[in-house]
């Protein structure tokens, strides 16, 4: 037994001062070593002279429990002797004596599938047996087997065993019988057996019938039907740079190839799952069975992906096994769910618009000057190649620029110098403009102070600002953004996000705010309202005709 030293070292201690238990449940995932465990067991305490180590294999005892013909070990497989017929019968034979060694022991596998019938018939047994019998269960699904029964076993949990205990117990074998296999080869099958001792044995021996005494990865793969790490590690790569075109090539070569998609699929899964492992955690090489080089592969690899696109990327492989199983064009189904890790702007869903948000940060973060300092149209139309489309719009902040009413404001007061007249009697003719009162500074001439107080506090509403100009009027700042903005927009009105940014204008400025967000396209187009309000009526008209007018509620936002 290997992978499961707890266990072994409590079994052997009651060997060794000869308290038996009269019930055992052994439970834990397939090929864990249940069920040999229980073979083991169950010879160790019928040996005439065991050993530290289990039974001796030597004496009659063990010579005769080891054939098949023994009758102190009956095995029992509870899936196709499940009803209570089988259980009654085994009650009436547990009081016959054994006939060599001390006990006679009873082993019911995949004792989760007996009826509630059955389970009845055996609790009476299992309460009070014959000193001379033992039980042992062993069962993948502990939690469906009734409390009563649960409550008279001594319970053994098998966990799966490590990557690295696999990994030395197939290379023990192979030298036992001159085999020659790569390192590689041997990591690839065990991580293939997902802990699984019998699933790494299976593989192994079917390698062994397929390529003889010489082992390579490339054959174990071939088998598996999957691809190789460095495939994998491509494929997350061309992810990673939204590489679309690459990464339809590289399915078309898993289909030329002849590999399993689903087996890709969940590999490919696997692959995403460490490297959140590693994004998220301190040590890694704690949670994740792999090999030195491999760990450091993935931490490499985690550094150029964001968490955002590893959650979503998750959510989105998970059910994809199971539809690519029910599906008869698998490679469609893999295809389009690339399509929609390089294009998360296509979707609506949370984990998609963050993933579009921490690619924004990615972008900017990685410029080398900051975006909120931009020069005037003119010259940055000037400075831009022919081939070097601008990556954010081309808007000045300096406050001149940016509030035009400002400079309605001056050229007015310019015009009461001019006509001598004093300027006091033409404040009185501006009454409800955008400029605020002496007492309370303007958020639009502050406008640089507030965006570094939110880049500080909140970095991605400060990204969701890039290219905004602010105006000012009747105590509501409207953001103008750029045109097609509408995922900012989005965002930065959110309940909380919204009045976040209002209590930084308040701080700043002392004045109270109300944050509207507009687009620049639908500025324009309200300016066309207003020039003519016909257009506007028609509108209203419109949506009466297609609704009803109980329906309709016209509103201003001002």
């Amino acid at each position: 037994m290997v992978g499961q030293d707890a266990i072994v070292r409590t079994l052997i201690n009651q060997i060794s001062s000869g308290h038996i238990a009269h019930a055992y449940l052994f439970c834990g995932s397939r090929g864990t070593g249940k069920t040999s465990t229980a073979k083991i067991f169950a010879l160790a305490i019928n040996c005439l002279s065991p050993t530290e180590h289990g039974p001796c294999r030597e004496c009659d005892a063990c010579i005769s429990l080891s054939g098949e013909n023994n009758m102190d070990v009956i095995e029992i497989d509870a899936a196709s002797n499940n009803g209570v017929d089988e259980i009654r019968d085994l009650r009436d034979k547990v009081r016959f004596l054994p006939t060599v060694g001390k006990y006679k022991v009873y082993i019911i596998d995949e004792v989760h599938m007996l009826s509630i019938g059955a389970f009845n018939a055996l609790l009476k047994t299992l309460e009070e047996p014959p000193s001379h019998v033992v039980f042992i269960l062993a069962t993948t699904e502990p939690h469906k087997l009734p409390a009563t029964i649960l409550s008279r076993c001594q319970r053994f949990d098998f966990r799966r065993i490590p990557h690295n205990v696999i990994v030395s117990r197939m290379q023990e074998i192979c030298d036992r019988m001159n085999v020659i296999i790569e390192k590689e080869g041997l990591h690839t099958i065990a991580r293939w057996a997902e802990g699984g001792m019998r699933d790494a044995l299976s593989l192994l021996d079917q390698c062994m019938s397929f390529c003889g005494d010489h082992i390579t990865n490339d054959d174990i793969l071939f088998i598996l039907g999957t691809a190789d790490q460095s495939f994998l590690f491509s494929i997350v790569n061309d992810i990673i740079a939204d590489n679309l075109q690459g990464l339809l090539h590289k399915i078309g070569q898993l289909m030329d190839d002849g590999k399993d998609l689903n087996a890709f699929t969940r590999d490919l899964l696997q692959h995403m799952r460490n490297l959140l492992i590693v994004k998220a955690s301190d040590e890694p090489e704690s949670l994740l069975d792999v090999s030195d080089s491999t760990m450091e592969q993935l931490k490499e690899q985690a550094e150029r992906i964001g968490e955002a696109r590893l959650i979503r990327a998750i959510e989105l492989l998970s059910p994809l096994d199971s539809e690519m199983r029910r599906s008869t064009q698998p490679r469609i189904l893999l295809e389009l769910t690339v399509v929609k890790l390089c294009r998360p702007e296509q979707e609506i869903a949370l984990s998609a618009l963050m993933d579009r948000v921490e690619a924004l940060e990615k972008r900017l973060s990685s410029q080398s000057s900051a975006v909120i300092h931009k020069a005037p149209a003119g010259d940055y139309q000037e400075d831009m190649q022919p081939d070097d489309p601008p990556d954010e719009p081309p808007w000045d902040y300096s406050p001149e620029y940016i509030n035009p009413a400002g400079r309605e404001e001056e050229a007015y007061s310019q015009e009461a110098h001019n006509d001598d007249e004093p300027v006091s009697g033409k404040t009185e003719k501006i009454q409800g403009s955008e400029k605020q009162p002496e007492s309370a500074a303007d958020p639009v001439s502050m406008w640089q102070d507030i965006l570094d107080v939110i880049e500080k506090e909140r970095r991605s509403i400060h990204v969701a600002m890039a290219g905004v100009r602010p105006r000012m009027g009747n105590n509501i700042l409207t953001l103008i953004f750029p045109p097609a903005s509408g995922f900012q927009i989005l965002l930065v009105e959110q309940e909380g996000n919204r009045r976040f940014i209002e209590e930084v204008v308040k701080k700043i400025t002392g004045t109270e705010v109300r944050v509207k967000c507009i687009a620049e396209d639908q500025l324009e187009e309200e300016a066309e309202n207003q020039t003519d309000p016909d257009k506007e009526n028609h509108a209203v008209r419109r949506a009466i005709e297609v609704f009803g007018e109980d329906l309709v509620e016209v509103i201003d936002d001002e």
